[in-house]
């Protein structure tokens, strides 16, 4: 039996763009902010497009606060 490989689906920050719709500029936003998963190959950047469309789907988390300050004390 063989061991196969699952690789990701990586794509220059141009074929990003264009298979997400996504401006240019904003895939490298998303890529310098780290929110989708990269690699630097020599000179280029490569992107998982597989993480673009997961961070397309679900976009942005929700930060959670937590209340900060005064507490009101029950009587």
């Amino acid at each position: 039996m063989r061991n196969m490989h699952n690789f990701p689906n990586m794509g220059t920050i141009k074929e990003a763009a264009a298979a997400s719709g996504l401006a240019v500029y904003r895939v490298r936003q998303l890529v310098a902010a780290g929110k989708v998963k990269h690699i630097n190959a020599g000179r280029r950047i490569l992107v998982n497009l597989d993480s673009l469309a997961h961070y397309m789907e679900q976009g942005e988390p929700q930060e959670q606060t937590k209340p900060g300050g005064m507490w009101r004390i029950p009587e």
